[in-house]
């Protein structure tokens, strides 16, 4: 988990920073050093410490860890190849630099594999951070991270931020949705398990082998995976954040979405005319929702300073909301998992609990044990039990007092006592009944929360977190979430504890504040005898979907269609520029669109390669720039939702970009293939390939930019080069394939290459370039030679120099003519003078 989380809604998260006028981010503007930050909370630690969570002993140990710096931790991505690769070069490279220094005469401690998960792919590095900063091998360690989580091969995430889409159990083919993904780490996890070993299914199916393998998917797409991600974040620059963050995969089942996840939106699927409007449901939904993120207490500084009751009671009604929509969209026996960065369980499981009994209790949706999943990972079980905390003030004073209630009705009590009292104090009116623990009214209407999965920091040396995983076994109810406490629910919960009329008060009607019966009209009249106002309080119907919602006492949530798909929203009338909203256009061309099929053809691209999936993001809708590729399922949603208010802000991978070099223009194909998605097009490519086998060939061309490749054939760039004399100018694929030995490749790579008239140039751009030199060659700190911009440089220079001497040779010869006029010998400089004072005196 890469941040603490605040109280944006539906996903935004914001910290302790939530004034307009915040331009930080989301992350804490630090005025002093990290060290200096007082790590101490007594309001913090009291309500941890007196809520029983933890032995005391434990709890001692918890809290010393929390007060520490979080290890730096990052895992390995990509294909399994490229990922088991990219760590052998960290185990033999930079380990060993590391294991043999000293600090102090003590050794320092090198990265390590992370126990909690398999395969050693994931790592995390705890030696202290001014033994880093001082030290060289860990200078170049760094430079290492940075440059492959440029190119995609490594994820610098949190620990714990990991786990949360793991228990989603997610297959190749499934469709997901991830409700609030912004920053994008989780989103990058979840995109690579849909993914799969994709480009090997692929490769297989384009050589006439079967593609398919044991792990479930659905490949009958020529191995492509049939599944769908869509993220969504509510805010638009931390959704193009999220974009930045998985484009690095080059990902075409993805679609990113800007909507309040709370209220989000049916997704309408395309069906024949006549038949019933179909919703999509979700195989998985992860709902990693904003919350207090007190569990990142070590590395925000924010946590310590800001922690108050409040943050966690604030965000209780929204994380409820969200995630009730969440289990609206899931398919029956889907899987979604509720997750936050809190240690509090009023945004934990008092949420977990209240959503399925806002479902309709554990016959429709039931928490799944998870001990099995991750086994070496250190956790705790949920509580079902568990005490709120809450701050009184005295009326006109700002002085607080800190009060810890272990049931609603205890609340309702102290407050109502308080309420009429000589000293009044006012209480939140954010804590709810659902914020305390459930009762069941049986052992089988129960809600098994100690199936929930807490993390805490001094287990493992993380972050502390909490995991839910839901499955969905029917359609779920119609159901009223409460927003806040008003007086009228305290009245009568008084009422109760003193007459014992609990039956009865139950059977009020609280719809518009007035009594269902004479009995409890009764013991309203007993109330309102003390002079006391009723406030019913507003109630608010969430009907539609893309509105915004309003603060009540009571909101209720879509109902469910009845054709048993996903709620749909009230219509909503949209005119034909809705799109307009996206700030993006999603244009689909047709499957014989003459440049699309032109292009085909001149890289020999297969039939069997889908021709009706080409984008381009205009309104016009022609290739003028640049084309993207995206998955059948991505265009059936984007095509059937765009004008229905759907906010799409990204879909799709770069697969072609136009070339506009002016001496080039009449080329069979003006178009370059892209680093981005020449993955996916190459294995159904026979022609313009070229095939690279040497490393030192491969060094020439990163380092390199436009080496010369002149027609008598002495060129410096190899194999490559020789092969490219044989081809017409345009963009060519650069084959790798994975070798043994100490010239061979770890694992196989395409990369796009343009053949000039007299030159050749890689299409990698330059932070891939010095990652590749630093992944293979170990090259540190490469000067890219670029041979144009050496020219142009070469030129401007000349023209400034000419240009010098031209002002220098005037400035020369005004000089003599001033010299010459200022002699006064000779008639003409006379004439001269005559003229300047004439036009002076003028």
């Amino acid at each position: 988990m890469a941040r603490g989380r605040g109280g944006a809604r539906g996903g935004g998260r914001k910290p302790f920073h939530k004034g307009k006028n915040n331009r930080s981010g989301g992350r804490d503007v630090r005025t002093e050093s990290w060290s200096d930050i007082k790590r101490e909370n007594e309001t913090f630690k009291s309500y941890y410490e007196l809520g029983g969570f933890l032995e005391p002993e434990e709890f001692k140990e918890m809290w010393e860890r929390l007060a520490k710096d979080l290890p730096n931790s990052f895992r390995f991505t990509g294909t399994k190849a490229e990922a088991l690769a990219v760590r052998k070069i960290l185990i033999e490279r930079y380990i060993p630099a590391i294991t043999a220094m000293k600090f102090e005469g003590q050794p320092v401690e090198p990265p390590r594999p992370v126990k909690a998960f398999a395969d050693d792919l994931v790592w995390d590095m705890k030696t202290d951070k001014k033994i880093v900063r001082r030290h060289a091998p860990f200078a170049d360690f760094q430079k290492f991270l940075v440059t492959e989580a440029a190119s995609g091969n490594i994820s610098r995430q949190e620990v714990v931020s990991m786990i949360p889409p793991h228990f989603l159990a997610v297959k190749p083919g499934m469709v997901v949705l991830d409700m609030c993904a912004a920053p994008g780490s989780k989103t990058a996890q979840l995109a690579e398990m849909i993914h799969g070993d994709e480009e090997e299914r692929v490769r297989k199916a384009a050589n006439g082998e079967s593609p398919n393998s044991n792990d479930g998917g659905d490949y009958s797409d020529d191995g492509r995976s049939t599944g769908l991600l869509i993220a969504n974040d509510t805010d638009y620059k931390r959704a193009g954040m999220l974009v930045h963050q998985v484009k690095r995969l080059n990902f075409p089942n993805l679609i990113v979405t800007q909507h309040d996840a709370s209220i989000y939106p049916s997704i309408e699927l395309p069906t024949k005319e006549g038949e019933k409007k179909q919703y999509l449901k979700f195989d998985r939904i992860l709902a990693d929702v904003p919350c207090s993120g007190d569990g990142t207490a070590r590395k925000n500084p924010g946590v310590w300073s800001k922690w108050t009751p409040k943050d966690g009671l604030g965000l209780h009604n929204l994380q409820l909301r969200i995630l009730f929509r969440g289990i609206q969209m899931l398919k029956k026996g889907g899987r979604l998992v509720y997750s936050t960065c809190s240690m509090n369980p009023t945004e934990n499981e008092a949420v977990v609990a209240a959503a399925i009994k806002a479902c309709g209790g554990v016959s429709k949706v039931q928490l799944v044990d998870c001990h099995r999943q991750l086994p070496n990972l250190k956790r705790k079980p949920g509580l079902n039990t568990w005490k709120v905390m809450d701050t009184s003030y005295a009326l006109g004073t700002k002085e607080p007092a800190y009060h810890m209630f272990t049931s609603w009705d205890n609340f309702a009590k102290t407050k109502f006592k308080y309420d009429h009292s000589d000293q009044p104090r006012q209480f939140s009116n954010k804590i709810v009944p659902e914020c305390f623990p459930p009762v069941a009214a049986s052992e089988a209407e129960r809600i098994p929360l100690e199936r929930c999965v807490r993390v805490y920091p001094h287990m493992q040396d993380t972050g502390a977190f909490f995991i839910a995983v839901l499955e969905k076994i029917d359609d779920v109810k119609v159901s009223q979430i409460r927003s806040s406490n008003n007086e009228e629910d305290l009245k009568l919960a008084w009422a109760a504890s003193q007459f014992g009329a609990t039956s009865e008060v139950e059977s009020a009607d609280k719809s518009n504040g007035e009594a269902a019966s004479g009995e409890s009209s009764h013991l309203k009249r007993k109330l309102e005898e003390k002079g006391d106002d009723v406030d019913t309080g507003k109630r608010v119907r969430v009907e539609d979907a893309l509105a915004e919602p309003v603060a009540s006492s009571v909101q209720h949530l879509p109902k469910p269609a009845t054709n048993g798909s996903t709620p749909q929203p009230a219509p909503v009338k949209f005119n034909s520029e809705q799109q307009t909203q996206n700030k993006e256009y999603f244009e689909y061309l047709p499957a014989d669109d003459p440049n699309i099929t032109k292009l085909l053809d001149f890289f020999g691209i297969s039939d069997r390669f889908p021709r009706d999936r080409f984008m381009v993001k205009n309104k016009e809708g022609l290739p003028l720039n640049k084309v993207y590729y995206t998955s059948a399922l991505a265009k059936s949603i984007i095509n059937q939702n765009k004008y229905r208010g759907m906010k799409f802000v990204h879909c799709g991978v770069i697969m072609f970009v136009a070339h506009k070099a002016s001496k080039d223009r009449e080329l069979a194909a003006p178009w370059r293939l892209q680093n981005e998605g020449i993955r996916i097009l190459e294995p159904w490519a026979n022609k313009r390939i070229v095939h690279c086998t040497s490393k030192a060939t491969l060094y020439k061309l990163l380092i390199e930019m436009f080496p010369i490749l002149p027609k008598d054939g002495a060129h410096n760039i190899g194999e490559v080069g020789d092969q490219l004399l044989q081809m017409d100018i345009g963009c060519t694929f650069v084959r790798i394939e994975q070798s043994e030995g100490e010239d061979g490749f770890p694992f196989r790579m395409v990369l796009p290459l343009w053949r000039h008239p007299g030159s050749a140039n890689l299409m990698v751009d330059k932070d891939d370039r010095k990652a590749m030199l630093l992944r293979f060659f170990n090259e540190k700190n490469p000067t890219i030679i670029n041979h144009v911009a050496d020219k142009a440089k070469a030129k401007a220079e000349e023209e400034a120099k000419k240009e010098e001497e031209e002002d220098q040779t005037m400035e020369d010869a005004t000089a003599e003519a001033v010299e010459g006029e200022g002699d006064g010998d000779s008639d003409e400089g006379a004439k001269v003078n005559e003229g300047v004072e004439m036009v002076v005196d003028a």
